[in-house]
């Protein structure tokens, strides 16, 4: 009798835009893709429509319809993290959505935006645009690190756009940007711990194995 296949875990992606969430699954694709199926939820919903009620409806008929098993939640703080006032907002933000997905998100909040995770292996961004760019030790404490990769860019060259990002995080070394990155390594860890682990492969029975 065929074996049935066993049904995938899915985790889905709630952001503030398509590069966001296209980066984020890059990243993630790189060390999770053997044990997850990530997809996009809510694609046409970005930036502060997020927080608009009447969207929310949406992105929980949504999240109904395409029955995940977890979602990650991901919003730029777009401040330092000191900014208790924005910290608040955005914490506000996430136990309301989390209500609507039945408790299954996880937050991935960016302190201060995604790029700091570029710039948390700075390596692949200057072999890409052949330039010399210095980080803090610490990127979240750059303060919009969008702008600080475009200036970062050498003059008569291609400049940073937010449309890289997902390619340029697909490169980056992993475990670079844990070591690099306190926020980012905080969720990995707790999304390690919601997913299930990795299966190592059977191995296939020769005339050899022993009976």
């Amino acid at each position: 009798m065929k074996k049935t296949a066993e049904k995938p875990f899915l985790v889905g992606l709630l952001g503030e835009s398509p590069n966001d969430t296209a980066s984020l699954q890059a990243l993630l694709g790189q060390r999770y893709g053997q044990q997850v199926q990530f997809f996009v939820i809510s694609p046409q919903i970005t930036g502060s429509q997020l927080d608009n009620p009447k969207l929310q409806h949406i992105i929980r008929a949504n999240y109904r319809f395409t029955k995940p098993d977890l979602v990650v939640v991901t919003r730029d703080l777009d401040a330092p993290e000191t900014d208790r006032t924005q910290q608040l907002k955005r914490k506000e933000f996430f136990r309301k959505i989390n209500l609507g997905l039945e408790q299954k998100g996880i937050y991935l909040l960016n302190i201060q935006a995604i790029e700091a995770l570029i710039a948390a292996d700075i390596r692949v961004f200057n072999n890409r645009y052949e330039c010399v760019c210095e980080v803090p030790a610490n990127p979240m404490t750059i303060s919009d690190p969008v702008r600080f990769l475009k200036n970062a860019t050498p003059p008569r060259r291609p400049q940073y756009d937010e449309g890289h990002c997902a390619e340029l995080l697909a490169a980056v070394d992993y475990d670079t940007v844990l070591a690099n990155c306190r926020y980012f390594a905080d969720f990995d860890e707790a999304f390690q711990q919601r997913i299930p682990p990795l299966t190592p492969p059977v191995k296939a029975a020769t005339d050899t194995d022993e009976v």
